[in-house]
């Protein structure tokens, strides 16, 4: 069997773009989440409710289906897997989609101690464009 030709990571400016894509979105459906459902539960507990649970959506389950959450996909990137170049599985998803939430927190940390800690193939999958997919 012949080695997998794994594509090249997306580069760091082509990867920005879904970050914010992805954050506004999920801040946005928070929002609005905690004006529908604020008057039932606490505000904020709707906000973070409803934010967590649409970044899932668009992390994980949309991942797993299409290969990319929206961000990802307007800027014609994809979620693979290293091994096989296939979609990600629902535990390689969930698992990324919990460290980004680790991630967030202690980036200030690796950048105000120099540290260049490879985040980026996490649980064995890796963000490409979509046009080096053969």
């Amino acid at each position: 069997m012949a080695p997998i030709d794994v594509p090249p990571l997306a580069s760091s400016n082509r990867r920005i773009l879904p970050i914010w894509t992805d954050g506004l979105f999920a801040v946005a459906v928070g929002i609005i989440g905690g004006e529908l459902l604020g008057r039932t539960v606490n505000y904020w507990v709707a906000v973070a409710g409803t934010l967590l649970l649409a970044s899932f959506c668009n992390h994980v389950l949309l991942t797993i289906t299409v290969g990319g959450s929206i961000g990802k996909l307007i800027s014609g990137l994809r979620l693979i897997r290293v091994s096989d170049l296939s979609k990600p599985g629902i535990g390689q998803a969930v698992h990324r989609w919990l460290w980004g939430f680790f991630y967030i927190v202690i980036s200030p940390v690796l950048f105000l101690t120099g540290s260049d800690v490879d985040h980026l193939d996490i649980a064995g999958l890796r963000i490409v464009r979509k046009a080096d997919l053969h």
